[in-house]
């Protein structure tokens, strides 16, 4: 095997390290030590779909064309679910050299696109049958109860049953790991824990509180997974190059503030009255509108069917939106730190479909772009918001390219098979 490629969805890089320090995680203490564990960047905005098809790929949103889990069809108010189709750019496996693969769990995948080897999408999945190639890969994980995600519902009936549930879903992937590898030589496998990510969202709280029951929980929860790196540590030989990586980092959530709230309080977003309003309720007038977690589109002449936006208004109204967003305050706190021009950020053929603005949420903010505007502050059970900063890079040994001192996503493969992905190398 050449690469084994671990993903563990949203561990914060410091917390990995505290982890491993503390004993809660001692096979990643050992791992730890044997390469360079450094903080990475996430996409922007910190979304999960964007920033695993920037890892996968080695480009970021303007070259692979995902720039979130939703986004507006060209010349069209119509939403749509991003998905493995909505790449413009190939993952690594995917490539002509690439020889053959097992990729498990990985997000953005779905539905399963044929490739030399054998793929279980990661979320959104709707269907295992869709989610695996080849489909005679099927009946086995049908057989073992194989998930392609938690049961995200069992959250209501309390955080003991929905961390059983990420459990029981850990075990099962990981059997599936295992039953497969030993099937072929595979030249790469990519595996994804994304219990850790769901974790993290709804027990974030419970972490940072060590008087709360479920603080124990939360940490068994990362032992339990560490056991499972173990298993996957003894069955690797020296000569295989391995990395792990998370896709950004956590922080504590104490509110949801929903943007195009804002946008409309702004006088930037007009809707029609509707009961269940949507995209196509944008009244011409409107300027801006949201979409998640932190994108701003300017409602523009040609890219919209009633945009009004021209060219020569839209710079005033860039910088009308920044001073407005980084003034407003919700329940007396900021809502954002900075705004970002997508101009500046994103590069690729497909730049221009990125958002104009990137709103980058303030300390205990996460930021939504529903368009209900009948909450400011959403209710919500999530008390832990993905971040920008902290993602987690890690590489063992010494093979390898360059890690740049500002790493990023788009970066990873760069490090990996810098012969193949860009003109980082490791300094001779």
């Amino acid at each position: 095997m050449d690469l084994f490629l671990l993903g563990i969805d949203g561990l914060p890089r410091w917390m990995w390290q505290k982890f491993a320090a503390s004993g809660v995680m001692p096979h990643s203490a050992q791992l730890l030590r044997s390469g360079t564990l450094v903080p990475m960047k996430s996409a922007l905005p910190e979304v999960s779909s964007a920033a695993w098809a920037s890892i996968v790929t080695g480009q970021n949103s303007g070259g692979h064309n995902v720039f979130g889990f939703t986004d507006l069809m060209d010349g069209s108010y119509s939403l749509g679910f991003t998905s493995s189709r909505t790449f413009r750019a190939r993952p690594f496996w995917a490539e002509p050299e690439s020889g053959p693969s097992l990729i498990m769990n990985v997000p953005q995948t779905y539905p399963a696109q044929p490739l030399n080897g054998m793929l279980v999408s990661g979320f959104v999945a709707l269907d295992l049958k869709r989610a695996v190639y080849p489909a005679e890969q099927l009946p086995w994980l049908e057989s073992i109860r194989y998930s392609v995600d938690a049961d995200m519902s069992l959250v209501e009936k309390g955080k003991a049953r929905f961390v059983e549930e990420l459990r029981r879903v850990m075990t099962t992937r990981c059997e599936a790991l295992h039953h497969h590898w030993g099937r072929e030589a595979w030249q790469n496998v990519m595996f994804v824990f994304t219990g850790t990510d769901r974790l993290n969202h709804y027990l974030w709280e419970d972490y940072e509180d060590p008087t709360s029951p479920f603080h124990q929980t939360f940490l068994d929860y990362y032992h339990e997974v560490d056991r499972q790196l173990g298993r996957i540590l003894e069955r690797l030989d020296d000569r295989t190059q391995l990395a792990a990586v998370s896709d950004h980092g956590f922080a504590r959530q104490r509110r949801s503030v929903n943007l195009n709230c804002l946008l409309a309080e702004g006088g930037f977003l007009k809707l029609k009255d509707s009961p269940r309003p949507a995209f196509s309720d944008m009244l011409s007038e409107s300027s801006a509108f949201a979409m998640d977690p932190g994108r701003i589109y300017l409602h523009r002449q040609g890219r919209y069917p009633g945009g009004s936006v021209t060219p020569d208004a839209a710079e005033a109204l860039m910088q009308a939106i920044t001073t407005y967003l980084l003034s407003v305050k919700v329940e007396g706190e900021p809502v954002a730190t900075e705004v970002i021009r997508g101009a500046g950020v994103y590069s690729g053929p497909y730049s221009h479909r990125a958002p104009d603005l990137i709103v980058m949420p303030a300390p205990d903010v996460a930021l939504s772009g529903r368009l209900n505007l009948s909450a400011l502050v959403e209710p919500t059970l999530i008390n832990g918001r993905h971040t920008y900063e902290e993602s987690t890079f890690f590489v063992r040994g010494t093979e390898h390219g360059v890690i740049p001192e500002d790493m990023h996503v788009e970066h990873v493969l760069q490090v990996l098979r810098p012969q193949q992905y860009g003109c980082l190398r490791r300094a001779a």
